[in-house]
């Protein structure tokens, strides 16, 4: 499970919502950026920073600050506040922000999550905020007519790489309420749900690593305040997985009898060719365009991709020996992936990340490689 430390940024300053309500802000002493840098010194791996400003105004406002925490960090950051159009999506993963977060955009126009989806795979995630059962749009000031369970399912198959789910029925019926409606999103989807305003104590962080389809949870007031560890929560939540002996106990599935690791997609197949030109003028008739094209080397090939999304890696002969994966699948969830594998004794071969993706690399009994991405 992925600890997204909070920055939200009103008026520059970093805040806490409190209740929910916009016009009662939490102020904190520390400074966005230096809150940024205190984070990841405590080893954190992503950033979560919301322009509340923007979210209220429906425009970029704090966007110099943020660029400069993206600039800053060197880890992925996770951006949301006041985006609402394709043209916002693509200025801020352009200036660098590793996930775009929209919230009211997406409730307003479903069309429109399945375009920037599909042009962002993997880069976008949807915010729900529930209250009374129902999901909040503009800043929450506004209250839909969607259930937020109805609303999450809407967006199962869009190509999204997360939920994020926000509880505020829990500022009056308590933090058990929040957990309780997450629990029950989070096991009636099927898209990785990350959890916000649950986690105030370590035990806190436990019990959301051991709930099914938990992705990650994110954590503000509790680290401001100083009441939560970021390193040792950050510990616990890479170190926590439902054990079969939880399992059960109705904790979640038995991974043995989980059909198999959790795949969204293919990412791309690799074939091995003997003639370049011949294989891009056939690729072509089929509809494939050159992506990228650097010659093939050992250490580098030839990305073609079909109008539908599909890609396939050209490699030389040489690479017969295993060194690039057969096929590489998109997952899900890598923590899952990894579960699933250690339960089955399937030893991973390699393992990498970079600020996209982390991949994790096993063969088959015929020593044919087969790459795991999980895209951040």
């Amino acid at each position: 499970m992925i600890i997204f430390p909070d920055i939200e940024i009103q008026n520059g300053q970093s805040i806490n919502r409190i209740r929910g309500k916009d016009n009662e802000p939490e102020v904190y002493k520390i400074h966005p950026l230096e809150a940024a840098k205190t984070f990841v010194d405590a080893g954190a791996k992503w950033l979560h920073v919301i322009d509340v400003d923007g979210s209220l105004q429906r425009e970029r406002i704090n966007y110099e600050l943020i660029c400069e925490i993206i600039d800053a960090v060197g880890i992925p950051v996770q951006v949301g506040g006041g985006i609402r159009t394709q043209s916002d999506v693509d200025w801020w993963l352009e200036r660098g922000a590793a996930r775009v977060v929209l919230g009211t955009a997406a409730v307003l126009d479903r069309l429109f999550i399945m375009e920037v989806c599909g042009r962002h795979p993997g880069k976008i995630v949807i915010s729900i905020t529930g209250k009374d059962g129902y999901a909040m749009i503009d800043g929450w000031r506004t209250k839909t007519s969607f259930t937020t369970l109805a609303l999450a399912k809407l967006f199962e198959n869009t190509g999204a790489a997360a939920i994020i789910y926000t509880d505020l029925d829990r500022f009056e019926n308590g933090q058990e309420h929040g957990l309780a409606s997450t629990i029950e999103i989070g096991t009636e989807l099927s898209i990785p749900l990350i959890s916000t305003g649950t986690v105030y104590t370590m035990d806190d962080v436990s019990t959301l690593a051991l709930l099914p389809n938990i992705e990650g949870a994110i954590i503000g007031r509790a680290l401001y305040q100083g009441e939560l560890d970021l390193a040792k929560a950050i510990k616990v939540a890479s170190t926590s997985w439902v054990a079969p002996e939880l399992a059960e106990e109705g904790v979640a599935p038995k991974l043995e009898e989980v059909s198999g690791i959790p795949i969204k997609d293919i990412d791309h197949v690799g074939v091995c060719i003997s003639d370049l030109k011949r294989s891009v003028r056939f690729y072509k008739m089929l509809g494939f365009a050159k992506e990228k094209d650097r010659g093939l080397t050992k250490d580098d090939r030839v990305i073609m991709r079909h109008g539908s999304g599909v890609a396939i890696n050209l490699l030389s002969q040489e690479d017969r020996n295993h060194n690039y994966p057969s096929i590489a699948l998109e997952v899900s969830s890598l923590s899952k992936t990894r579960a699933f594998l250690e339960y089955n004794d399937i030893d991973i071969a390699d393992s990498y990340e970079d600020n996209a993706h982390q991949v994790v690399c096993i063969k088959d009994p015929d020593n044919n490689v087969i790459e795991l991405n999980h895209y951040q």
